[in-house]
């Protein structure tokens, strides 16, 4: 565990639940880190909007956690405060709008899509993580982004009070929400009046297909790089040679060259180690620099 910070103050105690030395890998989609010094589990917004100002004010550097399926935690641990929204996790229906809170996972939100009707984001079927985080890194497939859909979000900014913010505010790019320092409390998508069966049958031909062509069964973080533009990642590491190489207990998958897969007992630094042998190869192979997807915390 990295250098202790001074006690908490006693100010926080308000922001229950509060773990110490909360293990990392218990929410990590890859299961690898180490502890987070302090971890926090807003269940309301406003919670989570207060939460994030006492810590701004108090200098208390913090990161935000989502479904922790983009993420690579330290061995080390992280110092400071990590903020969990698993427990902000409700939708409301508004005519052909879903309006969500950050902790919504985007298959529950895909799934109430297809329950209510409404078009729009079949393309996020078995995307693993939860709305605010997809928000932040534009998930989606090669054709599409979820801030395709986003109409309004309401944001925490360190300066000044929480506020709604359409979408022409931010200028989302592939696999970046450019949301700069701003936190989403609030996400409302607009999505398109269709039939549930019509829904469903798009969903679960996207699903069988991913089940085809994804090791979605094992511990992974989804895509490790991004598309260079015009590019396929993983058919550039699949050509460079990349497929089941391994370092440590982390390795490439067979079925996907651009998803890097762990089994029990891998480390951060093997999956960091891995990652570094990803891009290399393609560099040596193609000439190109790979841009990782994978957030390394």
């Amino acid at each position: 565990m990295p250098e202790q910070l001074t006690p908490l103050p006693a100010a926080f105690a308000e922001f229950s639940p509060l773990r110490l030395e909360e293990p990392l890998a218990r929410w990590t989609t890859l299961r690898v880190g180490g502890p987070a010094e302090w971890f926090f589990e807003p269940r309301r917004p406003e919670d989570l909007a207060a939460l994030l100002t006492a810590l701004h004010k108090a200098q208390i550097p913090f990161r935000l956690l989502g479904g922790g399926a983009n993420v690579l935690a330290p061995d080390a641990g992280v110092r400071g405060a990590v903020i969990h929204t698993g427990a902000l996790r409700r939708i409301f229906l508004e005519g052909t709008a879903l309006r969500c809170w950050p902790g919504a996972t985007i298959q529950q939100t895909v799934r109430a899509a297809a329950g209510n009707g409404l078009h729009g984001l079949e393309l996020l079927m078995g995307v693993p993580g939860h709305i605010g985080g997809a928000l932040a890194m534009n998930a989606g497939s090669a054709d599409f982004g979820i801030w395709d859909v986003v109409e309004e979000v309401t944001v925490w900014e360190p300066e000044g009070p929480w506020k709604a913010r359409a979408r022409a505010d931010f200028d989302p790019q592939y696999r970046n929400g450019n949301l700069g320092q701003a936190v989403s409390l609030e996400i409302l998508l607009r999505l398109e009046k269709s039939t549930k069966v019509e829904v469903k049958i798009t969903q679960e031909a996207l699903l069988r297909k991913k089940n085809q062509t994804q090791p979605v069964t094992l511990f992974s973080a989804g895509c490790a790089f991004k598309n260079p533009l015009g590019e396929s990642a993983g058919r550039l590491l699949d050509q460079a040679g990349m497929k089941g190489v391994s370092v440590g207990r982390a390795s490439v998958s067979t079925l996907h060259a651009n998803f890097v897969v762990t089994e029990p007992g891998a480390t951060s630094a093997d999956v960091l180690t891995l990652l570094e042998k990803m891009a290399s190869a393609v560099l040596e192979y193609a000439g190109i620099t790979l841009e990782r997807e994978l957030v390394v915390w």
